[in-house]
């Protein structure tokens, strides 16, 4: 994907928005003019088209870079019926208002590619994790950005999200949903869809029924749901948190508890998962320090997802460990985790084994 704009700092958000679909390269509008080729698989713009020194810029930096029946979305910070005009004009498929919400963007985004594919992908190939990726990353977005805000969770981005993870588990390879997952650059989402499409395709290895699945799923996907009330700088800090941003960054499993009690709607196993997913059997986790029969088996589970994901992630700043250290780890963990399903996740981890 690549985003050409004409403000290339305030552009950062924007990128990383788009980085939840896949990989995202950002070029100023005067470097894509005379810049290497790139021809990306789809071309978003973010420029002022109210000048016609931005609109030539643009029709050559097109021509350069965008491919024959590439999709373009063209970002319009004057959404006037002149400017919507120009855009067509120079070949936009679709425009959006410049502010357009994440989920708006992705959703474009998904439905563009789709169409480009040909419709919707068979079941159990890679375009299909892709397209059920997308959808649950639209959905992860709209989450997280009314937790965010301070707005109630929307329980239908809740519902798309567990549909499409749990339909990718019971469809296709988990090592085609890391692949995809991995190239995320923002961690929150990538740790948040690792250990969602884990968490589900556990579930689906341990031949949960259908509501089960979907039980476990919805825990996996909310998990995190506190980090959206972390600051930014501690949350995407790219190397080890000090004593007090640790401090923060623990606050998270009680800051989502509280959000979801708050709204109202969300069942005492997603609630418990959300609030005590670092706890440990032997007592020595947070927030409660919880051990032993206080700890409810998706509880358990979501935890051995959650540190098998953090084990697993490729990060700037450590090299991904491989799947079978990160289980041996696992291992080594006995009397914190429940040996029982550390073994059952086993079948997961050689599942995941074929994507590293």
């Amino acid at each position: 994907m690549l985003l050409i704009t004409d403000r290339p700092d305030e552009s950062r958000d924007l990128a990383r928005r788009l980085a939840l679909w896949g990989p995202c390269t950002v070029v100023g509008l005067e470097q894509a003019t005379d810049g290497p080729v790139t021809q990306p698989t789809i071309v978003v713009s973010d420029a002022d088209l109210g000048q016609r020194r931005s609109v030539e810029a643009m029709r050559v930096a097109l021509a350069r870079h965008r491919s024959r029946g590439a999709p373009y979305i063209c970002l319009l910070r004057d959404m006037t019926a002149r400017s919507t005009i120009q855009a067509r004009a120079i070949g936009a498929t679709e425009v959006l208002p410049a502010d357009a919400a994440c989920s708006l963007l992705l959703q474009t985004v998904s439905q563009l590619l789709r169409e480009e594919d040909g419709g919707d992908p068979a079941r159990g190939t890679a375009a299909f994790t892709r397209a059920h990726l997308a959808t649950a990353a639209v959905s992860l977005a709209d989450m997280l950005e009314s937790a965010s805000a301070g707005k109630p969770i929307p329980l239908g981005a809740v519902d798309a999200s567990v549909d499409a993870i749990d339909q990718m588990a019971g469809a296709s390879d988990i090592g085609d949903w890391l692949q995809v997952v991995w190239s995320y650059d923002d961690l929150t989402y990538q740790h948040c869809m690792l250990v969602a499409g884990l968490a589900a395709s556990f579930a689906h290895q341990l031949r949960f029924s259908a509501d089960d699945r979907r039980l476990v799923t919805r825990a996996a996907v909310l998990h995190d749901i506190g980090k959206a009330r972390i600051p930014l700088d501690i949350l995407h800090k790219p190397g080890a948190l000090d004593e007090a941003e640790q401090a923060v960054m623990r606050s998270h499993p009680a800051l989502g508890h509280a959000m979801l009690l708050a709204q109202g709607g969300f069942r005492p196993e997603v609630l418990a998962a959300v609030r005590s997913h670092h706890e440990y059997l032997d007592g020595s986790g947070y927030p409660d320090k919880l051990g032993g029969d206080e700890i409810s088996d998706i509880v358990r589970m979501i935890t051995i997802c959650d540190i098998y994901a953090a084990l697993i992630e490729r990060r700037s700043y450590k090299p991904p460990m491989l799947p079978d250290q990160a289980f041996d780890l696992l291992l080594l963990m006995r009397g914190k985790l429940d040996a029982a399903l550390v073994g059952a996740f086993r079948q997961v981890v050689l599942k995941t084994a074929r994507a590293a």
